[in-house]
């Protein structure tokens, strides 16, 4: 089962690459991530600082935009070059498939950011600050958590929209609202309306939590966040997350019709 479930997302990931527009992305990325030295040069009292901040985000934007580029090459061969009905007539179960779909997908994204968070580390080296510093590390790794969870949450989308536009705009409201979340539990306790409240809550333990793995501008802060408990809690939350996406994706996928 390993073997087929890996050839899977060696192929996913071989074609993620092959997408020269997804080549492109990472060389912006990359130079996003340069261009926190022309910034740094604004704030000289806080250049490290600056530094950090500006590359994580640069991390997280371009790690969340390489999973949507991903997801949708991947849906287009699947729906309009129809490489999806070559696959499935090969001795592999469709949870295989699904599940070696996903590690090719979050293997391109975790390529990515290992590169980025490199570059950020040269750069930091270079304005005589400490790479390996270890919230700088945690903080990346958290990104690559959120997009994890992200990923699988993709997947099953993409097994209710009915067009690769349709997933793509599903994903993207997902991340925002995912990022939103805990704003509108506050907002909605505030109001003291019972119904408001519950349709609340229904959204904040349906939809990925993004503000849990949003540490970016918290690398400096005096809070608790990178502590071990705070870390299990998260890898936690992620690893059901993406265990209860992925069996509900695959029961989709079983019934889905080539």
């Amino acid at each position: 089962m390993m073997r087929r479930i890996m050839a899977v997302a060696g192929y996913i990931f071989k074609q993620s690459f092959r997408n020269r527009i997804l080549n492109v992305l990472i060389i912006f990325a990359v130079f996003a991530i340069g261009f926190s030295l022309a910034i740094s040069e604004l704030a000289q009292e806080a250049e490290a600082k600056m530094v950090v901040d500006f590359g994580m985000f640069s991390i997280n934007i371009f790690a969340f935009l390489t999973l949507v580029l991903s997801m949708a090459v991947q849906l287009f061969e699947e729906t309009e070059l129809k490489t999806i009905s070559m696959i499935m007539v090969k001795p592999i179960r469709r949870y295989e498939y699904m599940i070696g779909k996903y590690l090719g997908i979050i293997a391109t994204v975790l390529m990515n950011i290992v590169l980025m968070l490199a570059v950020l580390m040269v750069i930091i080296a270079f304005r005589g600050g400490d790479p390996w510093d270890l919230r700088l590390l945690l903080a990346a790794l958290y990104s690559f958590m959120g997009v994890s969870i992200l990923a699988s949450t993709a997947l099953l989308l993409s097994m209710i929209a009915t067009t690769v536009p349709g997933c793509v705009i599903y994903l993207i409201f997902v991340y925002a609202l995912g990022h939103l979340t805990i704003h509108l539990k506050n907002l909605a306790a505030l109001t003291g309306n019972y119904i408001v409240k519950a349709v609340v809550d229904v959204i904040y333990y349906v939809v990925p939590n993004m503000e849990l793995f949003n540490l970016k501008d918290k690398i400096y802060s005096a809070a608790g966040l990178f502590t071990p408990g705070y870390l299990g809690l998260v890898s936690l939350y992620s690893v059901l997350y993406i265990i209860i996406t992925l069996t509900i994706t695959s029961i989709l996928f079983k019934k889905k019709e080539f």
